[in-house]
């Protein structure tokens, strides 16, 4: 897998390179700041308008390349943010993947990190937004979590800088993980027809293969890159047949059986303890995103910010300057200091 895949990644192959995967929203961009500062790049991925991010970070005197990769929600991309993310993993070495997970939303962020696991990439977890997680009563096992993936798992509160010293330590030192997930025996099947078929890339043949089963059909233009039309052709029939025994579309079977797997993860590694008693900073910051609240709140603070400033302020305060301010003491010192140092 490697060999091809050190050949496909030919520029600034002497620099080790980290890259962030993650859902939307779970503060990759955050954790890419506190790694690399403010010298960055960004540019558009080669045939997209998807912005990719890059930095350099000095780790233990080492330069590393950082990379944030767009949000996903599933590396079977179903929008062109997903597909550059996958194209990343699939065709350029990653000596580091850092997946970083919302601490609140661990089931959603498992569905990804089986995924990434099953790519045989070099992973670290990152649990980020744990003060979120805890105020919800959600609490993460990490020995739990890392015991059952055999990688390393670190907590981060991205916003307050806190973890970042710990997490730069394991970035440099990831592992393979040994955890094997099976599908059902009709899918295992035809991924073992499927996968000596696919050429070799910089994440698992196994992966490209359930890629292939589920319909994803941006692979077609790497495939063609890389392999004869008769090998494709062959590949497409497998993957046709494997989906007749199914009344469902096989990329939901696929799903479903992943789906199944991370709750049984979760069910390990998910506790639920006594909500942490909000801050008002946190008060507020729930009701101004909340879909149903927000915009009353938001007529509240115009309709505050009018009486202030419309009614107390051009009509309040303006009288109090006006007639006490400067009508009863300011403009009669004034005149008194002017009569005396201008006769009439």
């Amino acid at each position: 897998m490697h060999d091809q895949c050190h050949k496909q990644d030919e520029v600034k192959s002497d620099v080790p390179s980290i890259c962030l995967v993650g859902n939307p929203n779970v503060g990759k961009s955050a954790i890419f700041g506190l790694l690399t500062g403010r010298y960055v790049t960004v540019s558009n991925y080669p045939g997209t308008t998807v912005e990719i991010t890059k930095g350099e970070a000095y780790i233990h005197k080492g330069k590393y390349q950082i990379i944030d990769t767009p949000g996903v929600n599933s590396l079977v991309p179903m929008s062109e943010d997903e597909k550059v993310t996958r194209d990343i993993l699939l065709q350029k070495r990653s000596d580091t993947v850092v997946h970083v997970a919302d601490s609140k939303n661990m089931k959603r962020s498992l569905f990804i990190t089986i995924q990434l696991i099953e790519m045989g990439l070099p992973i670290v977890i990152d649990l980020n937004m744990r003060d979120e997680a805890s105020s919800r009563g959600i609490d993460i096992d990490e020995s739990a979590l890392s015991e059952i993936f055999g990688l390393d798992v670190v907590s981060t509160i991205a916003v307050q800088k806190k973890g970042i010293n710990t997490l730069k330590k394991v970035a440099v030192r990831p592992r393979i993980s040994p955890f094997r997930f099976s599908y059902d025996g009709h899918i295992e099947e035809y991924i073992s027809r499927i996968e000596p078929l696919i050429p070799e890339s910089c994440i698992s043949r196994r992966s490209v293969a359930l890629m292939v089963l589920s319909g994803d059909r941006t692979l077609k233009g790497w495939l063609l890159d890389n392999l004869s039309k008769e090998k494709i052709r062959l590949i497409e029939s497998y993957a046709d047949k494997a989906a007749e025994k199914y009344s469902e579309p096989l990329s939901y079977v696929i799903s479903q059986q992943r789906l199944k797997a991370v709750e049984e993860v979760a069910g390990k590694i998910i506790r639920k303890t006594a909500p942490q008693r909000k801050r008002v900073s946190a008060f507020f910051e729930e009701v101004t995103t909340h879909p149903a609240w927000g915009f009353p709140f938001l007529f509240a603070v115009l309709y505050l910010v009018y009486e202030f400033v419309g009614r107390f302020g051009a009509g309040t305060l303006v009288d109090f300057f006006e007639e006490i301010v400067f009508g009863e003491y300011l403009n009669p010192w004034a005149v008194k200091i002017v009569e005396a140092l201008v006769p009439v």
